[in-house]
């Protein structure tokens, strides 16, 4: 093997293994990073981006991050160009080849940036800052080259210019960072043609770099409007709704800002360490040990959030059998790690003293044993009612509303408000909810297309048209509107189709605009108990049927009950009507003639024996031995599964 190719080695088989993992674990979030952001083939397009500084790198950025709506593809694009970042840190830092590692600690700033967001991707304003910031690392190297290898005091003061001029408006703190470190390299260095400058020189282009880097953002503001004095030193870098999460989301950033002007300040000590033989062996190792260290306590990963992002996206695609499919398997995954919790629980709890000791050994192990977050509930019942399995199979899945592993508790309708009123036949509701997004966010892809659909539900062809022109424009999804803007001029031809014909029959009552208060999950069940209208179908009261359920209100669910059975024609109830007609009838202790299944009196009979005979200290310890024998039943659902807080 040639001294080459051992050197190459690690760093290509770092970027693979990069692409394998964003590829395989991260592809949902890929694909969903590129539904939330929108890249359109227009010159109007390309002109707004020119309306602030730092528009240009935001537009670019824009452009790459369309193709993450292929993952592998996407994934790819962005592990190249951080390939090519680390490289031209490598060769612009001239470091040693014992310190080369040293060049993936801004790589993995950029990783950390972006695989950190988790939940706050969904409210980030700026769309294209999977990719721009890794763009803007690369402009920030070239000005550092550029004014490192002119000769003239001049001529270097004309690079810090122009680039703190034109880089500025391109790309906003990024060119001011590159000019800072390039002043900042001039000042501690030597030139890269060999020249040692006087120091007179070197003061003077770091002190020019950094009055440009001051000067400069307060000139453009007066050729502005749309943004604040105080954002001047920080176009270019992700915004998000929230300021918690903003100063988070940017501190990767300024970290970065930091290590660049950092390594442009001890340029000249690079050169010496390599002279030096101690410790060569194992710096590169050691260096290399703590950024994959750091990487990987910084990646976001949680299997819930995964899992959410999966079945939205197969519930875009209505691809009910998948949305069911993943949540199984994110619930079956946690089966081993949830019998070796249960095992060390049991052998603590047989030495508890008291209820409160009993209590606290629960607790401990509470954040051990799976618990779906309330959307992915929320899909999966829409899944069975699509599928019209929810009232025998709802109650027999994992239910719960364990909180979001995140910096701040994202509201449900952040992420899929659009997406669950839609598919609930309240589009007025979701169109309501799209303009909340372009307002708040901007256009986004998956914004323009529910627009569309709303458009073509209403049979306002005109107005569809104005969405489809837009998608005309983009990438991969012109396809999609050839197809949906034939079906807008043809409603017979459209109620037949995907996703319309599922839609529609949830759409039999009166539509209205209204405000959830961001309570998702509590407004969808209060408009299915009291907005029924008289021309109901069976649908709307399969769904209505199914909250008054979940609402664990007795008097609803009868009321439910007859509307149910009055658009109905099945033969025998679903199961978990059984078991709720049951149970609500002896709790009431009235019989309503609601005919039961000798299995269903059994299966009732042998929870509460099994609950009375049952000699657990507290409530919490009772909970997993009752759902591993009755966890498949509305009665545990009624009894063990309360006080769930939606958000």
């Amino acid at each position: 093997m040639s001294p080459t190719v051992k050197k190459a080695l690690p760093v290509s088989a770092s970027a693979v293994i990069l692409w394998a993992v964003l590829t395989f674990s991260q592809g949902a979030v890929l694909k969903k990073t590129s539904d939330l952001s929108l890249f359109l083939f227009d010159w109007n397009f390309l002109r707004e981006s020119f309306l602030i500084p730092g528009g240009f790198l935001g537009w670019a950025g824009s452009f790459f991050t369309q193709f993450l709506n292929i993952p592998w593809l996407g994934a790819l694009i962005w592990v190249l160009l951080l390939l090519l970042a680390g490289t031209l840190t490598a060769r612009t830092m001239a470091l040693p080849q014992s310190l080369r590692p040293l060049a993936a600690v801004p790589v993995a700033l950029l990783v950390i940036a972006n695989m950190s967001l988790g939940y706050g991707m969904f409210i980030m304003r700026s769309q294209d800052y999977f990719f721009a910031p890794t763009l803007g690392y690369l402009l920030m190297l070239g000005i550092a080259a550029a004014a490192w290898r002119i000769p003239t005091l001049w001529g270097k003061l004309a690079v810090i210019a122009v680039s703190a001029f034109a880089g500025f408006y391109l790309a906003g703190i990024f060119a001011l960072a590159g000019v800072a470190a390039a002043g900042t390299g001039i000042l501690t260095g030597h030139d890269d043609n060999g020249r040692n400058p006087a120091l007179w020189e070197r003061i003077l282009s770091f002190v020019f770099a950094l009055a440009v880097c001051i000067i400069v953002p307060l000139i453009l503001y007066g050729l502005f409007t749309r943004y604040r004095l105080a954002d001047s030193w920080s176009l270019g870098l992700p915004s998000i709704s929230d300021d918690e999460w903003t100063a988070t989301v940017r501190r990767p950033y300024w970290i970065l800002f930091g290590t660049f002007l950092l390594f442009a300040a001890v340029r000249p000590l690079f050169a010496e360490a390599e002279k030096r033989n101690a410790g060569r062996r194992f710096a590169g190792p050691a260096i290399a040990a703590v950024i994959v260290a750091a990487t990987a306590t910084f990646w976001y990963s949680d299997s819930n959030f995964k899992a959410e992002i999966r079945m939205s996206l197969a519930a875009d695609r209505c691809d009910w059998d998948e949305v069911l499919d993943i949540y199984r398997d994110v619930s079956t995954r946690h089966a081993v790690r949830e019998r070796k919790a249960l095992d060390k629980r049991k052998a603590e709890l047989s030495g508890a003293t008291s209820t409160v000791q009993a209590q606290m050994i629960v607790k401990k192990y509470d954040s051990r044993f799976f618990r779906p977050t309330r959307i992915m509930v929320m899909f999966r019942d829409l899944a069975l009612l699509k599928q019209g399995k929810a009232l025998d199979e709802a109650f027999t899945m994992r239910d719960g509303g364990v909180l979001q592993k995140s910096l701040n508790q994202i509201p449900m309708a952040f992420q899929a408000a659009r997406q669950l009123y839609m598919n609930y036949g309240m589009v007025n509701m979701a169109y309501r909810w799209c303009l909340e997004d372009q307002v708040e966010h901007g256009w986004c892809f998956g914004t323009l297309k529910y627009m569309a659909t709303y458009a073509t539900l209403m049979n306002e062809t005109e107005f569809a048209a104005k969405y489809f022109d837009k998608l005309d424009k983009t990438l991969f999804f012109r396809g999609w509107s050839r197809k949906h803007r034939v079906l807008s001029a043809d409603v017979q031809a459209m109620s037949q189709e995907l996703p319309y014909r599922e839609i529609i029959p949830y759409m039999s009552f009166d539509d209205r605009m209204s405000n959830d208060l961001v309570k998702c999950e509590t407004y969808t069940m209060r408009h299915f108990l009291e907005d029924r209208d008289a021309i109901a179908s069976h649908e709307f009261d399969c769904a209505a049927l199914l909250w008054a359920m979940r609402s664990q209100d007795i008097g609803m669910f009868w009321k439910a009950l007859a509307q149910y059975l009055s658009t109905g024609s099945e033969k025998a109830l679903p199961r978990h009507v059984q078991e709720a007609a049951y149970l609500y009838s002896i709790l009431e202790k009235k019989d309503m003639g609601i005919p039961t299944d000798k299995s269903v009196r059994d299966s009732y009979d042998s929870f509460m024996n099994f609950i009375q005979r049952s000699s657990f200290s507290c409530k919490e310890e009772m909970d997993i031995p009752v759902r591993q024998k009755f966890g498949n039943t509305f009665y545990y659902f009624y009894y063990f599964v309360r006080g769930v807080q939606t958000f």
